[in-house]
């Protein structure tokens, strides 16, 4: 289904965006990322090109429009369509209001939205070349409503809530395009290797979310016929302060 297409993902140089880059190409993609370090990119290409795949990263910092012009050109040197668009990419940035410098801020909102606000709208046209072009969005519970469970800073929940808007109002405008797009609203996730299918043995709530949980829902999402448009999929789990409060409560001797 995915084999031949070409896919671009931001923040594929670590954790996973990484994993998506080689689950991504071991489906028979080719792959196109960014990151901000060299040597992430060469050990991103590194596992894909062993397994015979094909991969090209390039260097993009979100933060910087510049930076953004330049991958984005780079991309549409070529001919060949954009077929899947997954933004991906963001900064963590946790505490209260004022734990972080003004620059720690700027640099929050610039890469989780900023960045991916203006690398869409750069690679429209590589999209618009596609027969059955997808844009994917990995938002995270942050961006819902009224979530309030993360120690997350405020600057990251107000960049989690603006790429929700952003895409939301996308998925109306490109649908007319035959475009889609769909924002996955994940809550906190591991990742524990390349290889981990997921363990159907937990019940909900014991453990986090697995990253390939996440991929099987994007390759679901891939997957429909253009006739299907899933705009949005929530999912549902502990965070990681959950899981730390229960192994506190449990190790609690009840009172005789």
């Amino acid at each position: 289904m995915l084999r031949g297409k070409r896919a671009v993902i931001t923040g594929g140089g670590r954790g996973f965006g990484r994993a998506l880059c080689v689950w991504l190409a071991r489906e028979g993609v080719e792959v196109n990322f960014c990151a901000r370090r060299e040597d992430d990119i060469q050990k991103t290409c590194s596992i894909i090109t062993a397994e015979s795949g094909m991969a090209k990263g390039y260097i993009c910092d979100l933060t910087q429009p510049e930076s953004i012009s330049q991958f984005s050109s780079q991309l549409l040197s070529s001919d060949k369509p954009i077929d899947i668009l997954i933004l991906n990419a963001a900064q963590w940035l946790s505490g209260r209001l004022d734990d972080q410098p003004d620059t720690e801020i700027i640099n929050t909102v610039s890469s989780g939205l900023t960045g991916s606000i203006l690398l869409t709208q750069a690679l429209l046209p590589g999209l618009r070349r596609s027969d059955s072009a997808d844009i994917v969005s990995i938002i995270s519970s942050c961006g819902v409503a009224n979530f309030t469970d993360s120690i997350a800073h405020p600057a990251f929940f107000a960049s989690k809530h603006g790429l929700s808007g952003f895409t939301t109002k996308l998925s109306q405008q490109l649908s007319e395009e035959n475009i889609r797009v769909t924002s996955l609203y994940p809550p906190d996730f591991e990742l524990t290797g390349l290889e981990t299918f997921v363990d159907s043995q937990a019940k909900m709530g014991e453990r986090l979310l697995n990253g390939r949980s996440i991929w099987e829902t994007i390759c679901f999402v891939l997957a429909q016929p253009r006739s299907c448009h899933i705009s949005n999929i929530y999912f549902q789990g502990p965070t990681r302060e959950d899981l730390s409060a229960k192994s506190r409560n449990d190790t609690i001797s009840p009172k005789k």
